[in-house]
């Protein structure tokens, strides 16, 4: 939007210079993106407006927020309003669409002469990007840059009636508009017609048939207000932008109607030497403007200022708020008509924070206390979906829906409550007649598509129900669940990463930093997934938590399984239970603070029976009661030359540290000599030589 510094002066006097002006309104949301001078020495800021300022789209509205954030005075021509001499007889007005025409005022202006405005009339729409094209259209134009209200002129003489009626189109109805293009109208669009036709787009662009031209005598003059959402629509559907419409779009000043139709018609008068004749308001919508109220101590509290509830009243009294009621408690009033986007209390707050100054709002570190309890239930969807995009995992949304085909391809058994579905009375297809019991149905399906189309490298999950048939006469089971796949490439391609293909570890991972980002625990790994027989032989395992509640289960999918659903690739998958999840036992948190001291460690490889499970070691190193052990990891584990046969090394990495003191020899070799030797006892182990 470009303003004219010697225009704005017709508003309010800035006693700065325009440099100084330029930052005021940059500072307080109108950012001037730059500063151009004429050639007559008048300086134009060109100011940058956001969608939700409409009421900055005028010279009036720029100097109103000058005024506003200053304190300076106002002065707004045209403000006494319409004079109504011979309404009686004005010409009808008749408004069928009130929902989208809340208001339309038709003024007559009679014995008007048309030809070129004046040079200084001219030079201001010139410097506003605005080509002059005869006195009457220019008068309206300028009424348009200066107040914000888009109008138009039509030749009286060319409308049939002559009459006005707002109405939408009818269907197939036609209109050669402004543009000289020839359009078609549908009936959800708005227009202005007279007795017999369409002569206008309502708050777009007029007809051409009722254009005015050197031979006009008599002019009828619109002002309207047309429903934002109305004239959005049918812009978009004619491809067809003006600055009237971009100003409807947003939203006109409901209330300022009648001033800018007076300062239209004064100017006309004036410029034409025409009479005003007679004018028609119809206003089948009253407007009524928005009460609010604000609460100041809440509006202090969400700033972080300490002001008064007087100076919250000034601040808004400057922006036209009617003050109604006031009090320490609570500051009631009425939202000025120009100010579309002050709709609650906390758009009052914003004000009060912007017109006070951000720069006198005092700093203050933010503090909050630390939640270690855990996601609750309903945040529990949400963390799980973090923990695996954050982990390279792409989420899916599928159909709820599956075929008998694909249960039966999953393996499980007729007394299975998986092979259980609830049947669709009317399915979309027959591919699509039962409600899944499993979401792995869908991210199979998800494989097999990619598959065909030379997407190999998938990591999927999606999150979603899975539905069991109750007993008779009782309602379906259902219940939220995460599954996940991985097929394909462990790296994506690069030179710095080999072309490894994922295993089971990859998917164990995925499930390992999950649980632990959600605080899960903690939970152990058992070999075989007996209800969920997809997994293959000895590659599947499930997850448990307090020893014996399984809340999931990981591992690779069964060749046949993957015969039937046409995937030729491995795949690695896991199915968890979210219901289950949510009523877990949680680790809390707690801080530690970073060590002082040095740690020592200790590497001892023991020959076990290749029957003894990794996690049975680590859980009785864990269960030793001594707090100078501060982890025990697994870094190596060989089966091979030197190895009996049925039994494999495990090498184990003990790390030792006092929080107090720097550890002797002495005392780190006593209680790791302590824990190999009940370990050794614990699993008929021997020391690897």
């Amino acid at each position: 939007m470009k303003i004219p510094v010697s225009w704005m002066k017709d508003f309010v006097t800035f006693p700065g210079s325009v440099e100084e002006l330029a930052e005021t309104l940059t500072m307080n949301g109108l950012e001037v993106e730059g500063v151009e001078t004429l050639d007559d020495g008048d300086k134009v800021l060109d100011v940058s407006i956001t969608p939700n300022r409409a009421d900055c789209l005028s010279i009036l509205g720029v100097s109103r927020e000058v005024a506003a954030i200053t304190g300076l005075s106002l002065f707004i021509p045209g403000q006494n309003g319409l004079k109504t001499a011979l309404a009686a007889s004005g010409v009808p007005v008749f408004i069928h669409s009130p929902e989208l025409c809340r208001r339309y005022i038709a003024a007559r202006i009679d014995g008007v002469r048309v030809g070129p405005s004046p040079e200084w009339l001219v030079r201001r729409l010139n410097a506003c990007g605005v080509r002059a094209v005869n006195n009457v259209v220019d008068c309206t134009n300028y009424v348009l840059l200066e107040l914000g209200q888009p109008l138009h002129a039509f030749d009286l003489g060319r409308l049939r009636g002559p009459e006005i009626r707002v109405r939408t189109a009818h269907p197939g109805e036609r209109i050669t508009t402004l543009d000289g293009r020839d359009r078609s109208l549908d009936p959800s669009m708005l227009v202005i017609a007279d007795a017999s036709r369409a002569v206008a787009v309502a708050g777009i662009m007029g007809g051409a048939e009722s254009e005015v031209s050197v031979s006009t005598r008599s002019v009828l003059l619109e002002g309207a207000w047309f429903a934002p959402f109305q004239v959005r629509r049918t812009a978009k559907a004619l491809k067809l932008s003006t600055e009237a419409s971009y100003r409807f779009e947003r939203g006109v000043d409901p209330g300022g109607v009648s001033r800018a139709v007076a300062r239209a018609v004064d100017l006309i008068c004036e410029l034409t030497g025409g009479s005003i004749v007679s004018i028609s308001d119809v206003e089948p919508v009253p407007f009524e403007k928005r009460s609010l109220s604000v609460r100041p101590l809440r509006a202090n509290r969400i700033i972080g200022t300490g002001l008064s509830a007087r100076d919250m009243e000034e601040i808004l009294v400057r922006i036209g708020f009617e003050v109604t009621e006031r009090g320490e408690e609570r500051i009631s009033g009425q939202v000025p008509s120009h100010r579309l986007d002050i709709t609650e209390e906390i758009d009052l707050v914003e004000e009060i924070a912007r017109l006070h100054g951000y720069g006198s709002i005092p700093m203050r570190v933010p503090r909050g206390a630390l939640d270690v309890s855990g996601p609750r239930p309903s945040d529990l969807p949400s963390r799980i979906r973090a923990s695996l995009t954050s982990q390279g995992m792409d989420e899916i949304i599928s159909y709820s829906f599956c075929s008998p085909r694909e249960i039966d391809a999953l393996g499980f058994s007729k007394g299975s409550r998986l092979s259980n579905p609830v049947r669709i009375q009317n399915p979309l297809s027959d591919d699509q007649g039962l409600m899944r019991t499993t979401l792995m149905t869908s991210l199979l399906n998800a494989v097999a598509f990619n598959g065909k189309r030379r997407n190999i490298d998938l990591r999927f999950f999606e999150i979603g129900a899975v539905y069991e048939a109750g007993e008779q006469g009782k309602l379906p089971r259902e219940e939220k669940r995460v599954a996940g796949i991985w097929t394909g490439a462990r790296h994506p391609d690069s030179w710095g990463w080999p072309r490894d293909g994922a295993d089971v570890y990859d998917i164990k991972g995925v499930v390992e930093a999950l649980l632990d980002s959600i605080g899960i625990g903690p939970w152990s790994v058992q070999e075989g997934t007996p209800a969920d027989p997809f997994y293959a032989p000895g590659l599947g395992a499930q997850i448990v938590i307090d020893g014996d509640l399984t809340i999931g289960t990981f591992g690779e999918i069964d060749t046949g399984v993957l015969a039937r659903f046409d995937i030729s690739a491995r795949v690695y998958a896991f199915d968890i239970s979210i219901d289950v999840l949510s009523a877990a036992p949680r680790i809390r948190s707690q801080f530690r603070p970073l060590p002082r001291f040095p740690y020592v460690e200790r590497d001892v490889a023991v020959i076990l029976s290749q029957s003894v499970r990794a996690e049975d070691v680590l859980g009785e190193l864990r269960r030793a009661q001594t707090s100078l052990l501060e982890s025990v990891t697994i870094f190596d584990v060989y089966q091979g030359k030197a190895i009996p046969k049925g039994k494999k090394s495990l090498g184990l990495r003990f790390r030792y540290r006092a929080q107090d003191r720097t550890l002797t020899e002495d005392e780190v070799n006593g209680i790791h000599d302590s824990l190999v030797s009940n370990l050794l006892s614990s699993f008929e182990g021997v020391l690897r030589q």
